[in-house]
């Protein structure tokens, strides 16, 4: 595996966004219940990234490594990482919602697993555990 840092004419392009992804109902409070632990959709306060967007970026390109089998056949895609912020703001539960190559895929994951923590949903005031969707895009430049 590559170290995207290593390669200076090697350009991935993170493409990220907060909201457009999540998979809203027409109310605030739609849920998924997962055991004891209920895992909402949305919430009144949704979770973020300490520092906003361009730390969750520079953070995620720092934990990502292009494989190098992808990267010698050229190999690039898109891939939807989903994943819960938990009550304590840790990532949780991520699995890959659209693949784009198992090598990207499994570089995607161990991206995201590595995060730290978000500052988690709150609904009513009190920490819950939010949905959040990533698109993480693969591109050779």
């Amino acid at each position: 595996m590559k170290n995207i840092g290593s390669r200076s004419f090697l350009k991935l392009m993170l493409v990220f966004s907060l909201s457009a992804f999540l998979f809203i109902s027409n109310t605030n409070t739609a849920q998924a219940q997962t055991g004891d632990d209920e895992i909402l959709i949305a919430a009144e306060e949704m979770p973020s990234f300490p520092g906003g967007d361009k730390s969750l970026h520079a953070a995620l390109y720092k934990n990502l490594v292009y494989p190098e089998d992808a990267f010698n056949n050229n190999i690039e895609g898109k891939v939807l990482i989903r994943f819960v912020i938990s009550k304590d703001g840790a990532v949780t539960n991520a699995s890959v919602l659209r693949s784009a190559d198992p090598a990207l895929d499994k570089a995607a994951l161990e991206a995201v697993k590595r995060l730290p923590k978000f500052n988690p949903g709150k609904q009513g005031g009190k920490p819950v555990n939010v949905w959040y969707t990533l698109p993480i895009v693969f591109k050779i430049q």
